[in-house]
């Protein structure tokens, strides 16, 4: 079967549109192929914390950002006590995400460690600008840096492990 000719007698620049399209009909998803996206909301399963046994621990997550490190932790069967966030949308993607997770939008010069004392981890990642040379090193006169924040929470809640990792 030949592609629809115009009159000038020339082939259309896109042939079989309607083929495509009617593919992606079929599936409610763009590529169905990631249905088991945990990410993914709506009509898709989510991959659920109860396939892996729960290992008794919980995690404290500063700069959680979109969480891919909490569905590390998740998927390890390690409970959240708590993430904490300072970009609002952010923290929107995560509640809707996640609705099971608290998650908390402060930044970390202002959040108390004592509610969290207890946590088994304490995890995070800092911004690296303050001390990179595009960030033009100004370590402790940057706004940006989050270590001395990071270093007193652990200091007040006293975890038995401490995971931090700097972006």
């Amino acid at each position: 079967m030949r592609d629809a000719v115009d009159k000038n007698g020339t082939q259309p620049i896109r042939t079989g549109v309607k083929s495509k399209r009617h593919r992606l009909e079929q599936h409610p998803l763009l590529f169905p192929e990631m249905s088991e996206n945990p990410w993914l909301t709506g009509i898709s399963k989510r991959v659920q914390s109860s396939k892996v046994a729960n290992s008794g621990l919980q995690n404290l997550e500063l700069c959680a950002g979109g969480g891919g490190q909490a569905l590390g932790y998740e998927q390890a069967g390690i409970d959240h006590a708590a993430l904490v966030e300072l970009d609002r949308h952010a923290c929107a993607r995560l509640r809707l995400n996640r609705p099971e997770w608290t998650v908390i939008e402060q930044d970390l010069n202002t959040l108390s460690g004592l509610p969290f004392k207890g946590v088994d981890i304490i995890s995070g990642g800092l911004p690296c600008p303050p001390f990179s040379i595009a960030g033009k090193q100004l370590v402790i006169r940057d706004e940006r840096d989050l270590f001395p924040p990071m270093i007193r929470l652990v200091d007040e809640i006293r975890p038995r492990a401490v995971m931090i990792m700097s972006f």
